[in-house]
């Protein structure tokens, strides 16, 4: 069945552009021109009582009578003191949705990424990524998760703490960030050529290496190698073919390889298979 692809950012001016290094489309929001409030002149995203929330869990959210199936966009709204994202969706028959089911969200603090976990029903997207270049939010991505389904990831700028609820009709998911005013710094993920690399972060490291990250719609393949001073050591490549045109999640753990100064390359397969390396990770390994 064709789904409507939909984006529908009704306050918001959106403008189209390409990623020189991926290749893939992907939409910049700009800042709403009007200003949401509640009485007594507080930003709506710092209202009422809901906590927010800085690491792990920020909450487990359900709803009676599902009908979302397709992320249809976000609204960004970047207010005094904090930022609103509304991640809005679809049904099948291309109309707003009215419920959106189980989500869960939460605070991954130190690469600094708010982790959205859609039920198994909602499992297309109209959007792959959008650039917000907000103080707190930077870029969201819809990812492909072979265990996971279908995530959003929100990735930030600092350390902030968050809330969110969801709305029926239209169903939204609406997260709420402030900042912490924590001054440690975030280690966020490494990008380029159409790569997100999760981990591992630069330094020490140690065996079995977990490698994460996800790729850019349209890569079939993700290349990675361990390689020192005497030469590559490990050299593996991973689907990450999707139907779905979003962001594909990958992940390896290496078991074992060379020692001391490694350097980690991640990057895609060429049309001769060649690999075409756009990260580089320089780790410390026993």
């Amino acid at each position: 069945m064709r789904i409507p692809l939909v984006l529908a950012v009704l306050t918001l001016a959106v403008s189209g552009c390409t990623t020189p290094d991926s290749g893939t489309t992907t939409t910049t929001v700009e800042p709403a021109t009007t200003t949401t409030t509640t009485a007594g002149d507080t930003p709506a995203c710092l209202a009422g009582d809901l906590p927010f929330v800085e690491e792990g869990t920020i909450a487990a959210l359900d709803s009676q009578g599902q009908d979302a199936k397709v992320v249809a966009g976000v609204r960004w709204y970047p207010l005094e003191g904090c930022e609103r994202i509304e991640i809005e969706f679809l049904s099948d028959a291309g109309a707003p949705a009215t419920r959106i089911g189980p989500v869960g969200v939460s605070m991954l603090s130190d690469p600094g990424i708010v982790r959205v976990n859609l039920s198994e029903s909602v499992a297309n997207s109209a959007v792959a990524d959008t650039t917000l270049n907000g103080t707190l939010v930077d870029k969201w991505f819809v990812v492909e998760d072979a265990e996971d389904g279908l995530i959003v990831d929100l990735h930030l700028n600092e350390r902030a703490a968050a809330r969110a609820f969801t709305t029926t009709s239209p169903a939204r998911l609406v997260i709420d960030l402030r900042a912490t005013g924590d001054d440690q710094s975030i280690a966020p993920p490494t990008s380029g050529g159409g790569i997100v690399l999760l981990g591992p972060q630069a330094g020490v490291g140690l065996y079995p290496l977990q490698v994460t990250g996800y790729s850019a719609p349209g890569i079939d393949a993700v290349r990675i190698q361990l390689a020192d001073a005497a030469g590559v050591g490990v050299d593996r490549s991973i689907s990450t073919r999707s139907s779905a045109h979003v962001w594909h999640a990958f992940s390896i753990a290496l078991s074992d390889g060379p020692s001391g100064a490694v350097d980690l390359r991640v990057g895609t397969v060429g049309e001769e298979g060649e690999p075409i390396f756009a990260i580089e990770v320089p780790l410390d390994l026993p």
